[in-house]
């Protein structure tokens, strides 16, 4: 739905006259970037909310007055004034506003990020929504929330070289959750000392890039515990420690991403196909995981794709 233009400060203005606003089709949102662009802010103080959708688009949500709330992966969030909440590409949710109140919203491409080594440590943060509140966040809060509202001032001054700044600045903020995310699993080990972080950085680095470039194969976790030279008892365990997550659940998580983008680059190629390219063995499987994470069949994903292009 359009944001009534006439509350919305001549300041927080789109910066590019004519510019279309998000389009809807079932679930599927189709995400309209500033033209040449990445990525789009935009002031948002209507009362009506957005049903359930998804996109491939990072949402970052900043509320600045009064509450909004957000339904995600089987939760519920409500934002008071100054909250953050981070919410992956591709999760279902759904956003509902109070009769008074504004917020920022965040819209970006990160898939040009992946190719950072140091990115896909966050993976494994980004697989439920991220909220950080100054007492959530103590010690990270107010750099992210001053670098999100710079990301913002940034894009409606659209100087020169905004986009670059923007994405500069969103970086910063990734490696300021990476570190501290890391550095919190740290000293949750048993035997916590100096060096840890880094440790365990270097290891579920190394052990993120094992999964990803592996993760079509018929993985199992005694095979990534002996990787990195575990028992599959203390790999679950540290697993579940540094990612908040199982090891079976962060595989499916990365073959349904790769199993989107199959979806949408090749209308095609056949679901059993690329079931089978991403290391399911069965379809049954690869729809029962695709629809957890999707909230839809392989199939009816695809066809929305194709409803959009309509």
């Amino acid at each position: 739905m359009e944001a009534d233009k006439i509350f919305t400060p001549p300041h927080y203005e789109q910066p590019v006259p004519s510019f279309l606003e998000r389009s809807l089709n079932g679930t599927q949102e189709y995400v309209n970037y500033i033209p040449e662009s990445h990525l789009r802010i935009w002031y948002n103080n209507q009362i009506e909310g957005y049903a359930n959708h998804y996109h491939n688009a990072l949402e970052i949500i900043v509320c600045t007055e009064n509450q909004y709330i957000i339904i995600t992966n089987n939760q519920t969030y409500t934002l008071n004034a100054g909250d953050i909440l981070i919410i992956p590409p591709y999760m279902l949710h759904e956003l509902h506003s109070r009769p008074t109140g504004a917020r920022f919203i965040y819209l970006i491409d990160i898939d040009m990020l992946r190719c950072f080594s140091d990115f896909k440590t966050i993976d494994p943060i980004l697989m439920d929504p991220y909220l950080c509140t100054a007492s959530s966040h103590l010690k990270i809060y107010q750099h992210i929330h001053d670098s999100l509202m710079q990301m913002a001032e940034t894009y409606f001054s659209h100087k020169i070289f905004w986009e670059t700044a923007i994405y500069s600045t969103l970086l910063d903020i990734f490696m300021t959750i990476g570190v501290d995310y890391y550095t919190k699993s740290a000293n949750e080990d048993d035997n916590p000392a100096d060096d840890k972080p880094t440790e365990n950085y270097v290891l579920f680095t190394n052990l993120l890039h094992f999964i990803d470039a592996h993760y079509t194969d018929d993985l199992s976790l005694e095979q990534v515990a002996d990787y990195i030279g575990f028992s599959k008892y203390h790999f679950t365990r540290l697993f579940k420690q540094h990612t908040n997550t199982t090891f079976h659940n962060y595989l499916c998580h990365k073959r349904i991403q790769a199993a989107q983008s199959m979806l949408t680059a090749d209308m095609d190629l056949p679901v059993t196909d690329i079931a089978f390219r991403i290391g399911f063995n069965n379809l049954t499987t690869f729809s029962r995981c695709f629809n957890k994470y999707t909230g839809c069949s392989p199939t009816e994903y695809r066809n929305k794709l194709r409803q959009e292009e309509l």
